[in-house]
């Protein structure tokens, strides 16, 4: 393992080891999650007090699945060329989420709030590439362990994060609530802008900017063909999807059919992520040792049956049951599709823009499928769109079949 600090480094600056920087991304990832599940607890709210339709309450899912994916197939390309930098994204990425949030809790109208969280989702896809390239970069035999370790401290702020907004709304209003945090994100930022100046590696001497975007380009189009990638980055969007058809839905669904209270809804949207603290990182450590795709296989499979449990349910047990299993499960097929993808491209120095790639086609079509989801609701009501999420699922099983096989199984076997 790495010392503490290394020395060496632009500007005599010292480079922080890989364990600190994993206990430092992974760390401030939590925070990331806090703000971001956090909005799903207050759709509710903004949905009465702006009196909205079922589309406009789907439409401010879908800018931020629009924003997110335009920044992160963007961000991950440039990322890489500008690897040197990562700390300084890093910190931009945790100041625009402040920003972007405290903008929507202030904003007069709702076309306002929309712009808002475009610039926080922009912040937040942002961290992506940077963080989990680092992580792939730096632990190249643990890949999958460490990308869902990340995604499990992301489980810990998106499990706190409902929790603490819940208990909140009884004392205060959302617009308090969403604002309340940006100082915080704030200083949070400057701490990474200035203690993980250097988490990128030293400067190089001469950065051919053309030349460093053909390359580039060049790289990913050999990684790209022939390669299987193609059945990776489906899945991962089916999956996606299916998500964005399914997540901003049970806190409406929990409250304008089944009538729960905020915080009784704020508990079950915290269950979609705090059994994913533990089961990430074994399902991640588990894909290192015997691949990535039986794992993904078998998510997918159960993935198709959790939506239709949740409805038959009615809002007992059973509903509260099927949250929490599909909340084993929820990011587990993202994080072992980008540890897939990376597999592919090992070596290439293409980290950033495979995981901006594959962020940004989720993000896309995830929102085009939100907003099916909200006219499927306007029209027939809040429970088809279960039924939906479960076809969307489907599709991913069978394109799971199709993946090829990569992890540590892959590298033993040549």
């Amino acid at each position: 393992m790495a010392e503490l600090a290394e020395p060496g480094l632009e500007q005599g600056r010292l480079r922080v080891s890989d364990r600190v920087m994993a206990i430092s991304v992974t760390g401030a990832h939590t925070l990331e999650h806090i703000y971001g599940r956090s909005f799903q607890v207050l759709i509710p709210s903004i949905y009465v007090a702006l009196g909205l339709a079922p589309f406009h309450a789907s439409l401010l899912e879908a800018v931020r699945q629009i924003t997110s994916g335009s920044v992160s197939m963007a961000s991950g390309f440039f990322v890489d060329i500008l690897a040197h930098r990562r700390g300084q994204i890093l910190a931009f990425s945790f100041a625009l989420i402040a920003v972007g949030y405290f903008l929507a809790a202030i904003a007069p109208s709702y076309t306002l709030i929309l712009v808002a969280l475009a610039l926080a989702s922009a912040g937040s896809a942002l961290w992506h590439p940077p963080a989990l390239g680092l992580l792939a970069e730096r632990y190249p035999e643990q890949k999958g362990l460490y990308i869902s370790l990340h995604r499990s401290t992301g489980n810990i702020g998106d499990a706190i994060g409902p929790l603490l907004v819940g208990a909140l709304l009884g004392f205060t209003g959302w617009r308090w609530i969403a604002g309340g945090g940006s100082p915080v994100m704030l200083v949070v930022s400057a701490l990474i802008f200035v203690y993980l100046w250097n988490i990128g590696g030293p400067k190089p001497e001469h950065i051919a900017i053309g030349q460093k975007m053909r390359d580039q380009l060049t790289s990913a189009r050999s990684a790209l063909r022939g390669s299987g990638m193609g059945s990776i980055f489906a899945v991962s969007a089916l999956r996606g999807m299916g998500d964005a058809s399914l997540i901003w839905i049970i806190p409406l669904y929990l409250t304008q059919d089944l009538g729960k209270g905020n915080f009784e809804m704020a508990f079950h949207v915290a269950l979609l992520a705090a059994p994913g603290v533990i089961s990430g990182p074994l399902f991640g450590a588990l894909s290192d040792r015997i691949g990535r795709k039986p794992i993904i296989v078998f998510i997918m499979a159960t993935a198709v049956l959790l939506p239709v449990v949740m409805v038959l349910g009615a809002g007992n047990i059973v509903t509260t049951l099927a949250i929490a299993t599909f909340g084993l499960f929820y990011f587990t097929v993202n994080s072992l599709t980008q540890a897939a993808a990376i597999d592919i491209a090992a070596g290439k120095r293409l980290e950033g823009t495979f995981i901006g790639l594959m962020w940004g086609s989720n993000a896309f079509f995830g929102a085009g499928t939100a907003i099916v989801a909200g006219l499927v609701a306007s029209k027939f009501g809040w429970e088809p769109t279960f039924y939906l999420a479960s076809g969307i699922f489907f599709i991913g099983f069978i394109a799971s079949l199709l993946m090829p096989s990569t992890g540590r199984s892959t590298s033993e076997a040549a």
